[in-house]
């Protein structure tokens, strides 16, 4: 056994099994073989694509479809990387703060698939059937992660079939020793999403009679303790909060902005800024003074990507004043407009904004000042549209009495 498995059997045992769903692989695996199963990864260095092997390894296939599925991988860390090994991912959000994960899997390392460059296994600790949601991608074959006679190895049970450069770019990055654990980027790199490749949305979750007329308050959306002033009564006002720092903000930006095209006339929507702390209130400032410059559709999406998936550090009035002299705006007309009297009002009235609607968080959405729409209460991104109109429908009854 060479040092750096040594190394990737101490790092998985730092970590501590907590099996919050007795949940077990044999559950959820299906009695079916599908002979091609393809995951998609975005992160924010790139994205790549894996194509699972559920015959050679159809326990642990399932067991990382049940996790995909879920949503578990989202915002999680590629928290390890060692060049010319692994890197590795699935257990940990920003900060390392450690996920909770369902019961391990049954060691399937025995299946005849090597440790090859590209491949995937499953990460675990010294026991073979530890494994649970840490997964790593070989750099290059390592045959000691492979079965060695009577011992068990690390199950194989896919590969990247593409955007390998996408991991070979998250081992270039600096590392570091955080606490007790080794090799961590100090570049954040955030996978984004994961889901099946051609796989139905969350919308096609959401049943047909929940569409119809069965949303819950308190359970799917909060109604609020204080209705809000809508700027105009003869429509329905549909409001957006959400912030630059926020990935999941950056997922939502498309599907909610597609959705705002597609509304009648009586329908106000409009988005802003939400702000509750020195950051956020930065990014409001940038948000306003791109507005009062007539180029915030030509601001918007790259601060978005600038912040979240390239991950600049965008911290201070410098950092957004390079980036807006990127964007071709000149240094003193940016100044001007980010320190005016305006714009620093327009933040202050977000900020108080998002204490009249008291979300719990970002991206949510308030529909007519009554009612506050969130991701967890909805179930999901494009499971918060569903609701939205459920509820437009609902105004619209009311406005047309």
């Amino acid at each position: 056994m060479t040092f750096k498995t040594l190394k990737l059997i101490f790092f998985i045992s730092l970590v501590t099994v907590i099996v919050g769903n007795t949940q077990s692989y044999a559950q959820i695996a299906s009695s079916k073989k599908p002979s091609s199963i393809a995951v998609v990864f975005e992160t924010s260095l790139g994205s790549f694509t894996l194509q699972l092997n559920p015959e050679k390894a159809p326990k642990t296939v399932a067991n990382f479809l049940n996790y995909v599925d879920e949503g578990f991988y989202s915002h999680t860390l590629f928290h390890r990387a060692i060049p010319g090994f692994v890197v590795q991912a699935g257990g940990f959000e920003k900060g390392l703060k450690k996920k909770q994960t369902h019961a391990p899997v049954i060691n399937e390392s025995d299946n005849g698939l090597d440790n090859l460059r590209g491949t995937i296994s499953m990460a675990r600790t010294n026991n073979p059937d530890s494994a649970t949601s840490q997964f790593f991608i070989n750099l290059k074959h390592n045959p000691s992660l492979d079965p060695q006679g009577r011992q068990p190895g690390y199950t194989v049970f896919g590969k990247v079939t593409e955007g390998m450069a996408t991991i070979d770019n998250i081992v270039k990055l600096a590392t570091t020793t955080l606490g007790s654990y080794q090799d961590v980027p100090k570049q954040d790199v955030i996978i984004l999403s994961a889901k099946r490749k051609g796989s139905k949305d969350e919308a096609s979750l959401v049943s047909s009679e929940q569409k119809e007329n069965s949303f819950i308050a308190g359970t799917h959306y909060i109604v609020l303790d204080k209705p809000v002033a809508t700027r105009d009564r003869n429509k329905i006002e549909v409001v957006e909060m959400f912030s630059y720092g926020c990935p999941h903000c950056y997922e939502f930006e498309p599907l909610i902005k597609e959705w705002a095209v597609k509304q009648d006339k009586d329908i106000d929507f409009w988005f802003f800024p939400a702000v509750w702390n020195k950051p956020m209130k930065l990014f409001a400032q940038a948000f306003y003074a791109a507005s009062e410059l007539n180029i915030l559709d030509k601001i918007h999406l790259p601060l978005f990507s600038a912040i979240v998936i390239k991950q600049q550090k965008l911290s201070n009035e410098n950092d957004l004043l390079d980036f807006f002299v990127e964007q071709g705006v000149n240094k003193q007309v940016f100044t001007l407009a980010f320190n005016s009297t305006l714009v620093k009002d327009q933040a202050r009235q977000a900020e108080s904004q998002v204490f009249s609607y008291s979300p719990a968080g970002v991206p949510e959405i308030v529909v007519n000042g009554k009612y506050r729409v969130d991701r967890m209460r909805a179930g999901g991104l494009t499971a918060m549209l569903a609701v939205v109109d459920f509820l437009v429908n609902q105004e619209r009854t009311l406005l047309n009495k």
